[in-house]
């Protein structure tokens, strides 16, 4: 599928907000001091959540929400759980050290993320269903970051 100017505008942005995420300045107003292990268990899930994605889309990985013209649909795994591991993993990481470093900044770049993670992701299915005719279907059963009560999964 070819790229289009939204692959660019997306990708682009995304990796503004991680410049933006490491560089070093704070905002006056930190966070309140909590406790530092709930913050280091939600960084090492997300984490570990990226990694896992990673490792099952081995050769179908790609930074561009148009899928590539010779992937696959990976529905098992964590994918099975949720649509976009790779997003809520990042999210999951970019909280975590926000409130670990109790730091305000980087929770609202977090958020950034957030936001542009769900515009990205609605414009990632559209390819996906213009690509997998089976994608509506998955997307019933399954969240977009996170996993859907079961009350709330279609019947597959």
């Amino acid at each position: 599928m070819k790229k289009t100017r939204k692959d660019y505008f997306f990708v682009g942005l995304q990796m503004v907000l991680f410049v933006l995420f490491v560089m070093p300045f704070q905002l006056k107003q930190n966070l309140p001091q909590l406790p530092q292990w709930p913050a280091q268990l939600v960084l090492i899930i997300g984490l570990i959540e990226v990694v896992w994605a990673l490792m099952q889309l081995r050769n179908f990985i790609s930074v561009w929400p148009t899928p590539k013209d010779d992937s696959e649909l990976v529905t098992w795994g964590l994918f099975a759980i949720v649509r976009h591991p790779i997003y809520s993993g990042i999210i999951l990481v970019t909280a975590g050290y926000a409130f670990y470093k109790t730091d305000l900044y980087k929770l609202l770049i977090c958020l950034a993320l957030f936001i542009l993670f769900y515009f990205k992701s609605s414009y990632e299915e559209k390819r996906l269903t213009e690509r997998f005719k089976v994608y509506p279907r998955y997307k019933a059963r399954v969240g977009r970051f996170f996993p859907k009560p079961p009350s709330l999964r279609a019947k597959p």
